[in-house]
């Protein structure tokens, strides 16, 4: 079963039409016929269409694992709830709520390309961290930083932890972006004739860049970062 079709399983079983989906997801509803009809399974969606279908997204981008989490790590999440809900053994860690690792910026856009890859165990995010922040913990999800541009605030290995709602430019602030299917984490700044700057922690060896606003993606805006000090 390919992503089209386990996307129109879910989609029939949770009750929701195409267009009823679009709304609930907050996309238009040819983007959501384009995925539901072959046309990839490229979206930066995927996981709030998860958390709307109540379904496992690790099912849904790859077809592993079951339809239905048997962890509740595909419920829908909030800053007001609990984790209650979850396992008896997960129920410990009712201060923290379960986001997805991904190995690559890239692949947060293009599910698949790394295989079973994209996917690691879940991180877990510190109530507190979310509460502070005033994030989106429905879309937040987790990146390994690759490099060390962003250093000494990102530096490599870094788990990195970023709201994918949260794509207005506040200028100074530090993003996931994608450009030129290169992805990055940037301090981004919006200049006049809808151009944006990228600036790096590291300029002689990541330039800052000005590119097209309309030929950039931005993924999320960074609001956490945690790794090891040796």
């Amino acid at each position: 079963m390919d992503f089209s079709a386990r996307l129109s399983l879910a989609m029939k079983e949770a009750g929701y039409t195409q267009g009823s989906l679009a709304k609930a997801v907050g996309m238009a509803q040819s983007s959501v016929w384009r995925l539901a009809s072959g046309g990839g399974a490229s979206s930066k969606r995927l996981f709030r269409i998860a958390r709307v279908l109540n379904i496992n997204p690790h099912w849904l981008a790859e077809g592993i694992g079951e339809m239905k989490s048997t962890l509740g790590v595909d419920m829908p999440l909030s800053i007001s709830n609990t984790v209650a809900c979850y396992d008896p053994e997960e129920r410990a860690k009712k201060d923290v709520y379960p986001l997805t690792i991904y190995n690559r910026i890239e692949w947060v856009l293009t599910p698949g390309v790394g295989g079973k890859k994209d996917f690691e165990s879940m991180f877990w995010l510190p109530k507190i961290v979310a509460v502070n922040a005033q994030v989106s913990v429905d879309d937040s999800i987790a990146i390994v930083a690759q490099d060390d541009s962003m250093s000494p605030a990102i530096n490599e290995k870094d788990m990195v932890t970023l709201d994918t709602s949260y794509t207005d430019i506040k200028n100074g602030k530090i993003y996931a972006v994608s450009f030129g299917g290169i992805g990055m984490f940037r301090t981004l700044f919006e200049l006049p004739e809808e151009k944006i700057r990228l600036k790096s922690n590291n300029p002689s060896d990541y330039p800052e860049v000005i590119v097209p606003k309309k030929e950039l993606t931005i993924i999320g805006k960074v609001y956490y970062v945690a790794g090891i000090i040796d």
